[in-house]
């Protein structure tokens, strides 16, 4: 059965700071509230009628409003449908301000190294970021240049928050009926195909400059997805990483 979906937020700057979300379904009106990037505290309240649900849906999203929140996203929900396609364009969009924001906030720093990470069962999202000085100055040397775990910037996660609000309707008690197993293979195609587009733009630039950068999807403690590098980057970056992969091999 669709629903209907209202997210709230209040800012910091230009970063999401808290949440709101209201979502109502059958007789049912859900709500979630908290920090950015986080779960947050949920409500449910069961009522006698479809039509008084409704209404306390209307009433709750003006309170919102009332209580200083600003609408970002309002849409009906069907449980056996997944938006891939706002998934990616929500990534995009967030990624490219946190680079930004890593910029911003690190001005004597050449960011060059801008990942995405995820975990396994696809209910988290969100950026690193490194820099030539960064990598420089480690002393794992060329491994730290392969596991974001190790890099230095997380600037800007909360631009994220949006697109993880999206990805927990699957992992909280609410209507969803998509299979996991493609709910999870089209989040991580959303992840690296909005990597590709963010690169497109030429956030790092092109020709010799972009091949000193390097663009990386990763699910943490999960093997890498097979193409993904290629996808994200110019051959002499892959060749950069077939290479040091190659050393610990020998």
């Amino acid at each position: 059965m669709p629903s209907n979906y209202s997210l709230f937020y209040t800012f910091d700057g230009d970063q999401p700071a808290r949440f709101r979300e209201v979502r109502v379904f059958g007789t049912t009106v859900w709500t979630a509230s908290g920090a950015a990037m986080t779960w947050g505290e949920e409500t449910r309240k069961d009522y006698a009628s479809e039509a008084e649900a409704q209404a306390a849906y209307v009433a709750h999203c003006r309170t919102a409003l009332a209580d200083g929140y600003t609408l970002a996203r309002e849409s009906t929900i069907d449980p056996a449908v997944f938006d891939f396609a706002l998934l990616q364009t929500l990534l995009a969009d967030a990624a490219r301000l946190a680079v930004d924001a890593v910029r911003r906030a690190h001005p004597d720093q050449h960011i060059n190294a801008f990942a995405l990470v995820s975990d396994d069962s696809a209910m988290t999202i969100g950026p690193v970021a490194n820099s030539r000085e960064a990598l420089a100055a480690s002393e794992y040397g060329e491994e730290m240049l392969w596991n974001p775990a190790e890099w230095a910037f997380d600037e800007g996660g909360a631009y994220f928050d949006s697109a993880y609000r999206l990805l927990l309707q699957a992992h909280r008690d609410l209507p969803f009926d998509v299979d996991f197993v493609t709910f999870r293979a089209g989040v991580f195609e959303a992840c690296i195909a909005a990597l590709a587009q963010f690169d497109a733009e030429g956030v790092f630039g092109t020709g010799a400059q972009r091949d000193e950068g390097v663009l990386l999807f990763e699910v943490s403690d999960s093997e890498p997805l097979e193409g993904a590098m290629a996808r994200l980057n110019p051959p002499a970056v892959v060749a950069r990483f077939e290479a040091w992969m190659a050393s610990w091999a020998e």
